[in-house]
């Protein structure tokens, strides 16, 4: 008996971290992401909800000049921020949001009064 236990212990063991393992790798835990599109002069989509947390912005640039995402909170603090996206690249930056009403937009000189700004709902 002394013996099964011994054994049955340790294979147990190595499963269990088998399985961490490949949790990890899975991207399990991970925040969900929301995807927008950057263009002269717009963000697509213009409104957007999610749950509070962790979100993952994934943002890419299909203008044809430099653009960049500041993630703004209501009273004008800035939570995240990609300094700069070229023209065809993908700019990503992760935040942990409280419930509330954001504001992105790209802050390059005229952009966001040409229509570069969109809404974001975290909810509870």
């Amino acid at each position: 008996m002394t013996r099964r236990i011994a054994v049955t212990v340790p294979v147990v063991a190595f499963l269990a971290a088998g399985a961490l393992f490949a949790l990890a790798r899975s991207g399990a835990g991970a925040p969900p992401s929301v995807g927008l599109i950057e263009k002269e002069f717009l963000f697509t989509p213009k409104d957007v909800v999610v749950g509070m947390g962790g979100v993952a912005f994934v943002v890419n640039n299909q203008g044809e000049i430099d653009h960049n995402f500041v993630l703004e909170a209501s009273g004008g603090k800035t939570v995240a921020q990609i300094d700069t996206i070229a023209p065809g690249q993908t700019g990503r930056v992760t935040a942990t949001l409280p419930p509330g009403i954001y504001t992105m937009y790209c802050s390059l000189p005229g952009h966001r009064e040409a229509g570069m700004v969109a809404t974001l709902r975290v909810g509870p």
